[in-house]
């Protein structure tokens, strides 16, 4: 779970709930990592076709930079 703080509370409006992958990028993104490494991560951790993982990371990593709680 993701707790907004500052300007972000208005923005989220409230607690973000992470999945078992999402929080599993989140723990990875408290280091510089590059988004092709979170991929070969996730694909190395779970079960899941490149196509569907490539996709629901990019999801997720847009859904963070609009919240500003990751930046490119």
């Amino acid at each position: 779970m993701l707790m907004p703080a500052g300007d972000n509370i208005k923005k989220l409006g409230g607690a973000l709930l992470l999945n078992p992958v999402s929080a599993f990028v989140w723990e990875k993104l408290q280091e510089p990592v590059t988004r092709e490494e979170l991929l070969a991560a996730i694909l190395e951790r779970y079960q899941i076709d490149p196509e569907t993982a490539a996709r629901d990371l990019d999801g997720l990593l847009e859904k963070l930079k609009s919240f500003d709680v990751i930046e490119e």
